[in-house]
């Protein structure tokens, strides 16, 4: 990647799939210094995608993962 360039679209569509991942997790037994370490996780990779512009898209009838915001 050069220089400077912002985040590769596919990159950014994977780091999204994998936050729309999290919410499953939802269902099983997580310690809470687990469950805190995830949501830090998570937090952190939402923050990627908004630096770049785009946000998480949750409506599965749309097919990106990401919506320009």
């Amino acid at each position: 990647m050069k220089k400077g360039a912002d985040t590769e679209y596919k990159a950014l569509t994977i780091i999204a799939e994998m936050i729309i991942q999290f919410g499953t997790l939802h269902i099983l037994n997580i310690s809470t210094a687990d469950s805190e370490a995830l949501q830090s996780a998570r937090d952190g990779l939402e923050k990627i995608i908004q630096q770049n512009g785009y946000r998480i898209n949750y409506d599965r009838n749309i097919k990106s993962p990401i919506i320009k915001s």
